[in-house]
């Protein structure tokens, strides 16, 4: 999509920072889920927690998308949600950083 290359070292980071952004949200939603079945106390709040993992994977499957041409576009939008930091990035170049963070600012 933006014709960025990507360096083997440049692979390696986006991987490590991917698969680390991608472990924690899926950590948040399956202590969630945890919860709420514990909480479940009537067959109807079985369907309540269907809902919302449908929900939270359709999100999560839409945002992590690990194809290099939209790693960009996934960063920044993990950089404005404060699930990643500027720090983790080290190694990627300057001109996929400056991208990473005009689209961290929409």
């Amino acid at each position: 999509m933006l014709g960025f290359k990507w360096s083997a070292s440049e692979k390696k980071v986006a991987r490590r920072v991917f698969e680390a952004a991608l472990k924690v949200e899926l950590a948040e939603v399956m202590a969630e889920f945890k919860a709420r079945a514990v909480a479940a106390a009537e067959p109807d709040d079985m369907w309540s927690i269907e809902e919302y993992l449908r929900s939270r994977r359709y999100k999560i499957d839409n945002k992590y998308d690990y194809r290099y041409s939209q790693l960009p576009m996934v960063f920044g939008r993990l950089l404005r949600e404060g699930r990643i930091q500027e720090a983790e990035l080290v190694g990627l170049s300057e001109d996929k950083l400056s991208y990473m963070w005009r689209v961290a600012s929409l």
